[in-house]
């Protein structure tokens, strides 16, 4: 249930933005760089909220945290189906930004962790396995709202589903005294030394640092391809129907990726897995850099994006813990 809320959230809240930009620029007459200004400061917020995600979900509060996440996004969803007002739009994709750092993969992979203990990994690979469809599922979805009963019904219809979402996290996400025991048994304390934080730890690890700057690249490179691919291809005069075709096939490619994961995943370690992927990337940014336009460019292209982006969730998923 928790990975269908996965599948939900990702499809609604975080894919569809690109959607909307078109009908609103056209009633509200508002620049495309300033509403894409308004996403920029939700997921920058959304960053800043994730270290005391974490903590609070180390705590046990990971029910709470999930479930009001979504019954925020529902309510500010609402909003969104009113707004005429830019700083009004801003301010609740502020709020937006505070509900996706509770109700994205970050907080399920740390509910996970906690909740399966030493079988974190299979339980993580079955998430991001269903959770690879979100694209799949939210954008034509949206799509064909928003062409059959405008933008303003699409956005209230949203909130009504994430509703559904909240209940679904209330009565699945395990409590703090259903929790399984740690991956790893604490160690007990030397004499005469205090105990730190696991992110007190962490930052004393070089690996850590490298893990930052990676998963930070691929956050530019994830966050430009969700938001700008449509407008982009759009500009580049591709059909809209092939537009929403290239998109659709990104998340059964995540799927393929991660399939290919489960079966070999005995054969390959995380840090060959995070190589192979770091080295997709740059090849299917280049291919967008040159201009690729055609049908079977783009259909390349989103194999190769699709399955590296299937990949580096389980490599976020994994890699830390």
């Amino acid at each position: 249930m928790l990975s269908l809320g996965q599948l939900i959230s990702w499809g609604l809240v975080y894919y569809t933005f690109p959607l909307f930009v078109v009908p609103m620029t056209q009633e509200l007459g508002w620049s495309r760089s300033l509403m894409f200004g308004a996403l920029s400061a939700g997921l920058l917020v959304a960053g800043l909220c994730s270290i005391p995600v974490g903590a609070w979900i180390d705590r046990g509060h990971g029910r709470k945290l999930m479930t009001g996440g979504s019954l925020i996004a529902a309510v500010l969803l609402i909003v969104w189906s009113r707004v005429d007002s830019l700083p009004v739009f801003y301010a609740l994709w502020i709020g937006l930004g505070v509900c996706q750092a509770v109700i994205l993969y970050e907080p399920a992979f740390a509910v996970i962790t906690r909740v399966y203990g030493p079988r974190y990994k299979q339980a993580i690979l079955l998430m991001t396995f269903l959770g690879g469809l979100a694209s799949t599922f939210g954008i034509p979805f949206a799509q064909l709202l928003i062409e059959r009963i405008g933008w303003r019904p699409t956005l209230e219809v949203m909130a009504a589903v994430n509703l559904g979402v909240a209940l679904m996290h209330w009565l699945f996400v395990p409590g703090p005294r259903e929790e399984a025991v740690p991956i790893a048994a604490p160690t007990p304390p030397v004499e005469g030394t205090t105990k730190k934080s696991p992110l007190a730890a962490a930052v004393r690890v070089p690996a850590f640092w490298g893990l930052v700057v990676a998963f930070a690249g691929y956050g530019l490179a994830f966050s430009a391809m969700s938001f700008h691919l449509i407008p982009l291809l759009d500009d580049r005069g591709v059909p809209i129907a092939v537009v929403m075709a290239i998109i659709a096939l990104i998340g059964p490619m995540q799927v393929v990726g991660r399939v290919l994961l489960m079966a070999g995943q005995r054969h390959i370690t995380t840090i060959q897995l995070g190589a192979l992927i770091y080295f997709a990337f740059p090849i299917a940014m280049t291919m967008l850099a040159l201009g690729v336009s055609d049908v079977y460019g783009l259909i390349l292209f989103a194999i190769i994006y699709g399955v590296a982006n299937g990949l580096v969730t389980i490599l976020r998923g994994m890699s830390v813990p």
